[in-house]
C-alpha cells in the first residue's frame, strides 16, 4: 500500500470519525475508502466494523460531560442493544445482506425527516414525556443491535432519531448514550468477525487511527452548534447517506 492511499484512509478515518460520532454514518466515507484500497465489499464492511470501535472510543471518552449520571441507563441500553448485534451477526454470516441493503435508504430517509420534523423540546425545559415500558425499550433495543451487527449503516441516525421519542434527554446526551450502545455493539461483532471471517488489518488500522481522533473531536464540536443547527446537521447526513445507499443497493 502506498504512502498516499494510507493518507486517504487516515483522513477518511478522521472524517468518518467526526460524523459518527456527532450523528453517525462513517460508512459513508470510510466504506468507500476501503472499497478504493482493494478491500472486497463484504471484507470491507467487517474492517470498518474494527475501525468504529475506537471511533466510538474517542466519542464515549470525550463526552464524560454528558454521561455523567447516566451510565445507568446507557449500560442497560447497551446490554440489550449488544444481545442484538451478536444475532445480527450471525445473520450476516449465514445470509446475504442484499435484501436489508434495499431498506436501509428507506429507513434513512424517515429518520431523517424524523430528526427534523420531530418533537422539539425547548433547551434546559423539564422532561414530562412518559418514558417507554422497559420491556418496550429493551426490544427496541435489541432490534436496533441486530440491525448493527447484521448491516450497521447509518445505525447512529436511526438510534438518535428513535431516541427522540424513547427518552427525555436532550441531543448530547442521546448523542453520548448512542455512541456507547454502538460502540459496544461493534465490539462484539468485531470479535465475532475475527475468529469467523477475514480482517485487512493494515486498512483497519490505519482507518482506526483517524477514526479516534475524529471520534473525540466530534462530541467537543456539538457543544458549539446550536439545537436547530444541530437537526439540520444531522437529518441533512440522513438524506445525504440515504442517497449514497440507494445508489449502492440499486
Amino acid at each position: 500500500m502506498t504512502i498516499s492511499l494510507g493518507l486517504l484512509i487516515f483522513i477518511g478515518g478522521i472524517i468518518g470519525g467526526i460524523i459518527s460520532s456527532i450523528a453517525g454514518g462513517a460508512s459513508i466515507v470510510s466504506y468507500p475508502v476501503l472499497l478504493l484500497s482493494g478491500v472486497q465489499p463484504i471484507f470491507a464492511n467487517i474492517t470498518n466494523h474494527g475501525a468504529l470501535i475506537f471511533d466510538y472510543a474517542g466519542a464515549i471518552a470525550s463526552s464524560k460531560r454528558e454521561l455523567k449520571g447516566r451510565w445507568s441507563q446507557a449500560g442497560f441500553y447497551a446490554a440489550c442493544s449488544t444481545i442484538g448485534a451478536i444475532m445480527g451477526t450471525y445473520l450476516l454470516l449465514a445470509f446475504p445482506a442484499k435484501v436489508f441493503e434495499r431498506v436501509v435508504p428507506i429507513l434513512l430517509l424517515v429518520s431523517g425527516v424524523l430528526f427534523i420534523f420531530g418533537k422539539k423540546k425547548p433547551a434546559h425545559q423539564p422532561a414530562t414525556r412518559k418514558e417507554l415500558p422497559k420491556t418496550l425499550v429493551a426490544i427496541i433495543m435489541i432490534l436496533m443491535g441486530c440491525y448493527t451487527g447484521y448491516f450497521g449503516g447509518a445505525n447512529g441516525v436511526i438510534v438518535l432519531a428513535a431516541f427522540q421519542y424513547m427518552t427525555n434527554n436532550d441531543f448530547l446526551v442521546n448523542n453520548a448514550i448512542k455512541n456507547v450502545i454502538c460502540g459496544c455493539g461493534n465490539l462484539v461483532a468485531f470479535i465475532i468477525f475475527i475468529f469467523r471471517s477475514k480482517v485487512y488489518w493494515t486498512q483497519g488500522i490505519i482507518l482506526a487511527i483517524g477514526m479516534l481522533i475524529g471520534g473525540y473531536l466530534g462530541p467537543m464540536l456539538l457543544r458549539h452548534v446550536s439545537v436547530k443547527a444541530v437537526r439540520l446537521i444531522v437529518g441533512s447526513l440522513a438524506f445525504i447517506q440515504a442517497i449514497y445507499f440507494f445508489i449502492t443497493a440499486y
